[in-house]
């Protein structure tokens, strides 16, 4: 399933937007200037996709739709009203409703979560979650992000560090229909603070302060760990298959369905393979076969060579996805990088090294090197395929060549993925000449924003 258009209507009490997205292609950018909604049209996609209703209660907007590729439209429709005739007090609700060629399939009515839902104190979810600050009765500081949350919100994304059993929350309703509807499609969101990420601690490991991590360090182990579950895999694979090697040798009765010319090739082929792996961090450099070299391939020994083949094959396979994503990692950041060259270690992750060798560690990367390297690592391995990736001011920290070939390298990366995206920036840089690819969002007055 595919998202074909989103659109909103009096967004901010002002703006009326629709952006087709370019299916084709699978990447579409929005602009316009400061305050017209890019981002805010972003956050209401993946509020939605993440089932994070509340944070749409916190947008004016009357409208929001969404049209998928199966025919299928999903219209949200925000109402207000006075708590028991009380004009000081609000209840905010969204109107959620299926239709297909014009007919109305199912709704539903999402209402917030309030405290008397709870069967906790609330003090217990600043001794929990200590960086949260509590702001008023019902609502909460977040200082990594600046957000002000609600109770709904703060139970939506942080439950899973709440001891309590699920049954002392109460859920909101929620409806079956919608949950398979949105769980069809993965968002991801890369937000555009995208450096540093929060490590939850217990508050005697708080002390007043928000612990984060590099998210380029963190990414770094990350890989590893990934680059070792697929050596172990290789390791699995390799043991059955030697184990079984002279039971499947006898079993082919000294035939091979090879041809001395395509062993050589299929020998030549492994080993140039290897290379490659060596290259990417997950196999150790040894010393290379000279094909050209080997003895003279006769009856005796071509069988087992062509049983050798398949089962090399076979093993060095198991390689190939994670290959693809690391090589193109490397020729992206290599190409861009100066005076400095990235390699990947399957026990350290990321290795940066000046031109003279040294060893540097990802904390002294300039930001636009680390958000180069962030990115990317996201997109090719953090990403499944069909999904809707949401990026948010791709540009920042980037220089100016950089921003233009972004869009090359982007479009390089959605066809080893296969996903869709969705960009919002100020850059014309990135657009570069890739206007095709862009919607404007305007003003009331229909306002161009960018001088092509």
């Amino acid at each position: 399933m595919r998202i074909i258009e989103v659109s909103v209507k009096n967004l901010f009490g002002t703006f009326d937007h629709v952006v087709p997205l370019k299916t084709k292609d699978r990447i579409t950018i929005i602009h316009g200037p400061n305050g017209f909604g890019k981002t805010i049209m972003l956050r209401m996609i993946y509020a939605l996709f993440t089932r994070r209703y509340h944070s749409l209660l916190n947008v004016p907007f009357d409208e929001f739709l969404v049209r998928f590729d199966d025919g299928n439209n999903l219209l949200l429709r925000k109402s207000t009203k006075s708590e028991h005739d009380d004009t000081q007090h609000h209840e905010s609700t969204i109107d959620f409703e299926l239709t297909t060629n014009g007919n109305k399939l199912s709704s539903f009515v999402y209402k917030p979560r309030k405290v008397s839902d709870l069967n906790f104190p609330l003090e217990l979810i600043e001794h929990e979650i200590p960086e949260l600050e509590r702001s008023a009765a019902d609502a909460w500081l977040y200082p990594l992000t600046r957000e002000v949350l609600s109770l709904d919100e703060v139970l939506t994304r942080f439950q899973d560090r709440l001891p309590m059993s699920r049954k002392a929350i109460k859920e909101p309703k929620d409806s079956e229909w919608l949950q398979q509807l949105i769980g069809r499609l993965q968002v991801y969101f890369v937000e555009a603070q995208r450096l540093i990420s929060f490590s939850p601690r217990r508050r005697r490991e708080y002390e007043g302060r928000i612990p984060t991590v590099l998210v380029v360090a963190a990414y770094s182990e990350e890989l590893a760990a990934a680059m070792q579950n697929k050596l172990k895999e290789y390791g699995e694979l390799s043991q059955s298959l030697d184990r079984s090697f002279p039971t499947r040798l006898l079993r082919s009765g000294g035939l091979s369905q090879l041809t001395n010319e395509e062993i050589q090739k299929n020998l030549a082929g492994l080993e140039q393979k290897r290379l490659r792996l060596t290259t990417a961090g997950l196999l150790d450099r040894a010393e290379e076969i000279d094909v050209g070299r080997l003895p003279m391939i006769d009856e005796t020994n071509r069988n087992v060579l062509s049983v050798y083949v398949d089962d090399v094959g076979k093993k060095l396979a198991v390689f190939d996805e994670l290959t693809n994503r690391i090589d193109t990692l490397l020729h992206i950041i290599n190409n861009r990088f100066l005076y400095k060259q990235m390699s990947i270690s399957k026990k350290d992750g990321f290795l940066f090294k000046t031109a003279a060798g040294d060893l540097l560690s990802p904390a002294v990367l300039s930001s636009g090197e680390q958000q180069e390297i962030v990115l990317l690592y996201t997109l090719l391995f953090k990403v499944n395929p069909g999904s809707l990736i949401l990026i948010d001011e791709p540009e920042l920290s980037l220089h100016v060549v950089w921003q233009q070939q972004f869009l090359e390298d982007l479009k390089r990366i959605t066809e080893i993925g296969e996903f869709d995206v969705l960009i919002a920036t100020h850059s014309p840089e990135i657009i570069h000449d890739r206007w095709d690819l862009t919607v404007e969002l305007k003003g009331p007055n229909g306002a161009e924003t960018f001088n092509r």
